[in-house]
């Protein structure tokens, strides 16, 4: 509990410094995309076959680790070879992170209504969107939009394999997380698909979604221990 709380109070830390920056810097994005585009080619790294590559590799990525989390949960359950049955947590809490953040919340809501453009539809590199900061709803693009990052969050959510570990692969699996979605996304960025603060808020997001997983798990764990206590203690009385 001691790990959790420590935990959740560096990821409000993050939170709050990221709202703070943008607050303070709402532009920011612009001068970072900025090192990446060239005015006579655009953003230019976006033609590298290995790029394309890898952009179109990571959401079939994406969709394996839904299967293969799907899979890991069942054999865990059934399984009886110790070995087997520890994938039942990681692969649970890696589940629910697909289809409830990266899926539902990402993709479903946040891309699909925040109406960011992203760094090529804006008139600063070449496009005709207006540019807008993070925190705040737009009209500028209609569907499938910069915020926030869809590939990076692709690797920040490896973190929920840790949401039901002990502290120490916690740990791991955070740092994990976040070196693959910073990686994707620093992508991304130089590719003109996203602005830096979709990336780091897709990671607040994703990282978020872990300690939540972690918090329902806990409270679900200590219910249940309690009402295995009264059924005990009903027991010895009678």
């Amino acid at each position: 509990m001691t790990a959790t709380r420590r935990e959740t109070r560096l990821w409000l830390a993050l939170l709050s410094a990221l709202l703070l920056i943008y607050l303070a810097w709402p532009a920011l994005d612009l001068p970072v995309s900025a090192w990446f585009y060239r005015p006579d080619s655009g953003f230019w790294i976006d033609d590298q076959p290995w790029v394309q590559a890898v952009h179109h590799t990571v959401p079939r990525v994406g969709r394996l680790l839904l299967v293969g989390s799907l899979a890991g949960w069942l054999l865990g359950r059934h399984a009886r070879q110790p070995g087997l049955r520890r994938l039942t947590r990681p692969a649970a809490a890696l589940f629910l992170g697909l289809v409830f953040s990266l899926g539902l919340l990402v993709n479903g809501v946040l891309k699909e209504h925040w109406g960011r453009a992203r760094p090529v539809q804006v008139t600063q590199f070449g496009g005709s969107a207006s540019f807008t900061p993070p925190w705040q709803p737009a009209a500028q693009c209609r569907r499938n939009c910069s915020f926030v990052s869809g590939h990076a969050g692709t690797g920040f959510v490896l973190i929920t394999l840790g949401a039901l570990a002990a502290p120490r692969r916690r740990r791991l699996w955070l740092v994990t997380g976040w070196s693959a979605g910073l990686l994707l996304g620093a992508l991304r960025i130089v590719q003109g698909g996203h602005f830096l603060s979709d990336v780091l808020f897709g990671g607040i997001l994703l990282w978020g979604t872990s300690l939540a997983i972690r918090a329902c798990w806990t409270r679900w764990r200590l219910r249940r221990w309690h009402k295995l206590r009264q059924i005990a203690a009903r027991k010895a009385m009678t």
